[in-house]
């Protein structure tokens, strides 16, 4: 196992503290479990109304690249940002400030990963394909926003041993 993990949910969280862009629309950090649990959200929806939400849970596979095996985590991070009901120029704007506090993480984790910074957590980061989806108009009555998805390739031992094995 790898000492590198990296921490999505700390990293995303101090980007989002960090950015004045989201300082200045109020975006707090919080976590859901996948877009069927965004109990982040749901606990401050009465405080705030713009988030960044990191799953706390990671699709992965195991492949093999010659004779090396990596673990592929993908981390998805959530955008969003109410609207006033049923206001679709409201909709546009606030979906424009998800696309461009997107692009202003991308380029923090490009600047980031060069730098080398966060003790190597990032080393693994594939940035050259970066998944994103914006939410249709009915997909969260009064949200807008966006996901998107980085992977990341981490190292795994897979050699066999003896010793965990008893036989019978």
């Amino acid at each position: 196992m790898t000492e590198k993990q990296f921490d999505a949910i700390a990293y995303f969280k101090q980007l989002t503290e960090e950015n004045i862009t989201c300082r200045l629309y109020n975006f707090v950090a919080t976590t859901c479990s996948g877009p069927d649990t965004v109990q982040g959200v749901m606990l401050q929806f009465r405080r705030t109304a713009n988030f960044v939400m990191v799953s706390d849970t990671v699709d992965s596979n195991t492949h093999s690249v010659g004779d090396g095996f990596f673990d592929r985590n993908v981390f998805t991070v959530w955008i969003l940002a109410a609207y006033k009901q049923d206001d679709m120029a409201d909709r546009e704007e606030k979906l424009n400030v998800c696309r461009y506090i997107f692009r202003q993480f991308l380029s923090r984790l490009l600047h980031d990963k060069e730098m080398e910074i966060y003790d190597d957590q990032m080393e693994f980061l594939d940035l050259t394909h970066v998944y994103s989806t914006e939410l249709g108009r009915w997909s969260m009555n009064g949200v807008t926003g966006l996901y998107f998805m980085v992977t990341s390739d981490e190292p795994v031992d897979l050699q066999y041993d003896e010793s965990l094995w008893q036989k019978q």
